[in-house]
């Protein structure tokens, strides 16, 4: 890897760290451009919290953070059971990669010397389309009771299609868990935390069931239309809600990569954010929440929403792999729209 530009870390090069080994591996994956998943006969010993080996953890990472994967196969194995599962969501059609395979070393240093010259050679540039017509966003899409209260302030991220799309019933019947099974794995829901469940033939909801106001609140919705929609609550103290630029584009970039994990968007897509609930907001540094001794109570004008309305579409194969960028713009957008309702 070296000679293609490229410096591989893997877990016998990282020697002795003041952090756990498992937290090592993990920010090894944060901090990745790219990950190379092998798959052999061993599963792994699943770790007490979780349920999953150290790899499948690592492959979470890398699918939630959406960096490219590349995923090889050995061949003339016989897999362990655990691992013949985690095999198969690997391989899975909807959710998972197209994976190459290898006999000996040589093969897969080829293969994977194959795999990385792609990446570098694909193109940089994000292509943003002027819309051709106006799109309708539905906000304001969060079940105003799926949460003990509706005080907080809740980010809306939706993505839509902009030539018309069905998601067939057959599709939408079966969606509930894999929503569910999607917002685990992107960390959006907790492990154990209790989700509430909708499907019916407008759609799927998978959103978080609070029984104390003060818990955040956080949702996935696909309706029928092919519509994904995500909404989480976000972090407060007495003051109210701190918006802060790197943290709003991270839970945007978050949202867009489990949107396009979910593999629903299809063509060219529109991208929308809002801000529900501004009666106590302020502009900071979200590491200042409990700290601070002073913030706004309550905007000027009882201004409740900031939203930005989709003025460019997107091919929906690049909301994963430019998510960053993506969100960088629209979060930088959407503070600017907070401050002239702010006004």
């Amino acid at each position: 890897m070296l000679g293609l530009g490229h410096e591989p870390k893997w877990f016998e090069d990282f020697g002795s760290l003041p952090v756990p080994s498992r937290e090592a591996c993990l920010r090894g994956v944060e901090n990745a451009d790219a990950y190379l998943l092998l798959l052999g006969e061993h599963y792994g010993d699943p770790l007490p919290d979780t349920g999953k080996s150290p790899t499948e953890e690592e492959w979470n990472v890398a699918k939630r953070r959406g960096i490219p994967i590349l995923v090889f196969r050995k061949q003339g194995i016989t897999p362990d059971v655990e691992q013949a599962e985690f095999i198969r969501r690997v391989e899975d059609y909807v959710e998972g990669r197209f994976r190459g395979s290898f006999g000996s070393v040589g093969e897969l240093l080829a293969a994977a010397g194959k795999g990385i010259r792609a990446l570098d050679a694909r193109p940089e540039s994000l292509a943003w389309k002027p819309l051709a017509s106006a799109v309708t966003v539905p906000w304001h899409a969060f079940p105003r009771g799926a949460w003990g209260g509706t005080s907080g302030t809740v980010l809306e991220v939706h993505v839509l299609s902009t030539k018309g799309q069905t998601i067939l019933a057959t599709v939408l019947a079966n969606l509930g868990k894999r929503l569910a099974r999607a917002g685990r794995d992107a960390g959006v829901f907790a492990e154990e935390q209790a989700l509430s469940m909708s499907v019916d033939e407008d759609g799927a909801t998978v959103a978080t069931r609070a029984t104390d106001h003060r818990e955040p609140a956080t949702g996935i919705r696909v309706d029928r239309d092919g519509t994904v929609s995500m909404w989480s609550q976000l972090p407060s103290d007495f003051l109210g809600a701190l918006l802060d630029e790197a943290d709003l584009r991270e839970r945007i970039a978050t949202a867009l990569r489990l949107i396009a994990d979910l593999g629903l968007a299809k063509g060219d897509v529109a991208v929308a954010v809002g801000l529900h609930g501004l009666s106590m907001v302020s502009i900071g540094n979200i590491g200042e929440l409990g700290r601070r001794t002073s913030g706004i109570v309550g905007l000027p004008g009882g201004a409740d929403v900031a939203l930005v309305e989709p003025t460019h579409a997107v091919p929906a194969t690049a909301l994963g792999r430019a998510a960053g960028e993506i969100a960088g713009e629209l979060a930088a957008r959407l503070l600017l729209r907070f401050r002239a309702v702010a006004r």
